[in-house]
């Protein structure tokens, strides 16, 4: 009996020791749900990366941003920019009509603005679309504006004139988008626009995802009243943007409007069902994304050669040096080129060197910095301008800018002006002035480029160290002057290719 009793203690004390290890292996580190990682790892924009120094605002010649500042950054950069007009237009919005059901139930507060992240995050954001029957417009987003929890983006274009020109018709439009908590709103004015003008109509509702559904009353131009039901039918991703696509159904008919929407793009597609008695047929337009873009950054780039792709140039006294441009890297705001490049001249020497190219979208310029040369030191490359700002938007004769820059290790202060711009061929030829320079005619150092779409700078030409064969009276002349001028010039052009 004692026996027995005394395997009972043992079996209780076991299935305790059992327990308590079962107890303690049972406890993990607090695990973290896929969501909280998500919102964890999410860039805000203070993560973005801040624009290369740009040399031709500041009064002294300050080095483009580092490598390590280079580096991509996420094209989500919402800098806050507000314009300095307000927009007043109709703040009347559709949450104060008749109570929005969402997914079947009341329409609930937000405590975010989430449908902000649909549109672009600063201004001169251009887009081209085109679509059914020749049918294409253009539109630039002109102002941003915060109003309390409300982003309104105003946004003005013009439908694309298919008669030549012999229509009196008014093309040109406006859009307003209103980001709400939870809403965003769109409301357009012009005649010419194919898309429908509902009063406050909304575009999306969060939650942003597939399967949100609601119904919203609203009128059309006409003040017809019309029940909407509107559903985001499919949600798919697209380089890191997600897209949502939208369909807007109405109650009482067979219409309906689909829209596709992309993050920091707006929207890319736009299709209804048009009715007529004759029939009904669908009718649309998509995104060209060619011409979409922030305008500096589509006449920028507009103007960079093919990348990878050798380039020739050939030019006085036997000279000549190829090499090919390279992308370093590239995001909405910034991006940097480098241009590889070997001498190959009546020296017979194939010394190397590179070029760098620092590109700010945000300001429009172009930066030119020479990183290293086997046959100057400091790294020089034919022009004696360091760290030169060799395009600055907009592209259009007249344009000047100016900024600190060095020769001969000496700070003097550079002019730039586009001398002449052909709109038909998109032809720019800049000059590039130092006064002050000792050594050069007129104590002047001078510098031209000419730079054509698709192939990037075409032409170099700067004036020669000594003086010029030419008299005072003559060079009173502005014809006999530039003459001479361009008789003491050093040049190369790009080769062309047969």
């Amino acid at each position: 009996m004692k026996k027995h009793a005394l395997l009972l203690v043992l079996f209780t004390i076991l299935f305790l020791v059992i327990s308590v290890t079962a107890g303690c292996k049972a406890k993990r580190p607090e695990q973290t749900t896929p969501e909280q990682a998500e919102s964890e790892n999410d860039s805000t924009q203070e993560d973005a990366l801040e624009p290369s120094t740009d040399p031709s605002t500041e009064d002294e010649t300050m080095d483009p941003s580092t490598e390590e500042e280079a580096e991509e950054a996420d094209e989500l950069s919402d800098e806050n920019e507000t314009s300095a007009e307000k927009e007043k237009g109709d703040d009347t919005s559709a949450d104060k009509s008749d109570p929005q059901k969402v997914n079947g139930k009341e329409g609930t507060s937000q405590n975010d603005n989430t449908t902000a992240i649909l549109l672009p995050p600063r201004t001169d954001y251009k887009w081209t679309y085109h679509g059914f029957a020749e049918y294409g417009h253009e539109m630039v987003l002109e102002s941003i504006n915060k109003k309390g929890s409300e982003t309104i983006s105003v946004v003005k274009g013009s439908v694309f004139d298919m008669s030549g020109g012999e229509s009196n018709r008014d093309l040109s439009f406006t859009i307003t988008y209103t980001a709400k908590p939870g809403v965003l709103l769109q409301n357009t004015t012009g005649t010419a626009l194919m898309d429908t003008a509902f009063r406050n109509l909304e575009l999306i509702r969060t939650p942003l995802k597939k399967g949100t559904s609601w119904t919203q009353k609203t009128k059309d131009a006409a003040g017809k009243e019309i029940t909407l039901k509107s559903t985001i039918t499919d949600v798919r991703e697209e380089n890191g943007q997600k897209i949502y696509t939208v369909l807007y159904k109405d109650t009482a008919s067979d219409y309906y409007e689909k829209r596709e929407i992309k993050e920091r793009v707006g929207v890319l597609s736009y299709e209804k069902l048009y009715m007529d008695k004759e029939g009904n047929f669908t009718m649309g337009y998509y995104i060209y994304y060619p011409g979409t873009g922030f305008k500096n950054r589509l006449e920028i780039n507009n103007y960079l050669p093919e990348v990878e792709k050798q380039l020739i140039y050939t030019g006085f006294a036997e000279y000549g040096h190829k090499g090919a441009l390279k992308r370093i890297s590239s995001t909405s705001n910034d991006a940097i080129y480098e241009f590889n490049g070997v001498y190959q001249d009546g020296s017979g020497i194939e010394d190397k060197f590179t070029v760098r190219y620092y590109i700010d979208y945000i300001k429009g310029t172009v930066t030119e910095r020479v990183m290293s040369s086997t046959r100057f030191d400091p790294p020089e490359v034919n022009s004696k301008l360091h760290n030169v700002v060799i395009l600055k938007t907009p592209f259009e004769q007249g344009k000047t800018w100016s900024h600190s820059t060095r020769i001969e290790g000496k700070e003097y202060k550079l002019t730039a002006e586009i001398k002449e711009f052909d709109p038909v061929t998109g032809k720019i030829k800049v000059t590039y002035t130092v006064r002050g320079v000792p050594g050069y005619f007129q104590n002047t150092y001078i510098e031209e480029r000419t730079f054509e779409p698709n192939r990037g700078m075409i032409q170099f030409a700067n004036l020669m160290p000594g003086d010029i064969p030419i008299s005072e009276n003559d060079a009173k002349d502005k014809a006999k002057l530039e003459k001479a001028l361009a008789g003491h010039m050093f040049s190369y052009s790009l080769y062309e290719e047969q």
